[in-house]
């Protein structure tokens, strides 16, 4: 079972974000990106396959400020290998154009029996390119996968439903699964010899015209999708402690300062 899984590079959520500007590249420290953190569950769900039957794993990342570190880190997490596609022209916020992307890098991949992908992208928190890039496949597809098991002739999922989840069985063959954060898929930590694997690793490196893309096809004057803005939302909290009197005393501040503030307590 061949297994493709794409991954995307976003900011280490506890760098100061701080007057970053997500479209301004050279105010991004390389060294601060890190694998989208549920792109990593979706590695550990290729990588179920791989301990259990003997898949092979190939982990693509889509960028233009070293996505070679996030491809070797998914090798020294276990992946068999990678592909890295490094483009400035792909507007990667819209995520229909992703999609069309990964379908190109599937089609040039050209066997494969899966693939997986992180169930949200950040920054944006888009859950649009999974399901777009299943219909231009035109491919079986179940999103926001909790839980992913192979049965019989077919694979049995799990899925997160508002307020409960849903069982599915899909048979084997091409399939999508997006995957979510769930206890499932709790990525593993990447081994020395893991890490010895990915700095020997030959990473082929394609470009849009190995993919049979122009800038044209991808770019942001191509999308429907523009984007305003994207900031980095700062809340400032006040704090309000209460540390003298007694109990029963300090519970009366506590409720007159809810009152003041105009915070309701119990039913409407």
């Amino acid at each position: 079972m061949n297994i493709v899984v794409f991954i995307r590079q976003i900011l280490d959520p506890q760098v100061n974000l701080e007057g970053i500007d997500y479209f301004d590249e050279s105010k991004i420290n390389v060294d601060d990106l890190i694998i989208n953190p549920i792109d990593k569950n979706a590695i550990e769900g290729a990588l179920k396959f791989k301990d259990s039957d003997s898949a092979t794993v190939t982990a693509v990342c889509v960028g233009d400020m070293k996505p070679e570190k996030a491809v070797r880190e998914a090798i020294a997490m276990g992946c068999n290998s990678g592909i890295v596609v490094n483009s400035k022209e792909i507007f990667s916020h819209d995520p229909f154009t992703m999609a069309k992307v990964y379908q190109k890098i599937l089609e040039k991949i050209g066997e494969y029996d899966l693939v997986m992908i992180g169930g949200q992208v950040m920054p944006t928190s888009s859950y649009a390119e999974a399901p777009m890039l299943a219909e231009l496949l035109d491919i079986p597809s179940v999103l926001y996968v909790e839980k992913l098991e192979k049965k019989d002739n077919a694979f049995i999922v799990s899925r997160v439903l508002e307020g409960g989840k849903e069982i599915v069985q899909v048979p084997l063959g091409q399939s999508l699964f997006s995957i979510s954060d769930s206890e499932y898929f709790i990525p593993r930590y990447t081994s020395m010899r893991g890490i010895m694997m990915s700095k020997r690793a030959q990473i082929p490196t394609w470009t849009l015209e190995d993919l049979g893309l122009s800038a044209s096809d991808i770019g942001k004057d191509s999308s429907d999708l523009k984007v305003v803005s994207l900031e980095n939302i700062v809340i400032e909290k006040e704090s309000f402690i209460i540390s003298e009197g007694e109990p029963e005393e300090m519970v009366n501040k506590l409720l007159e300062k809810m009152k003041e503030d105009g915070i309701k307590l119990g039913g409407a």
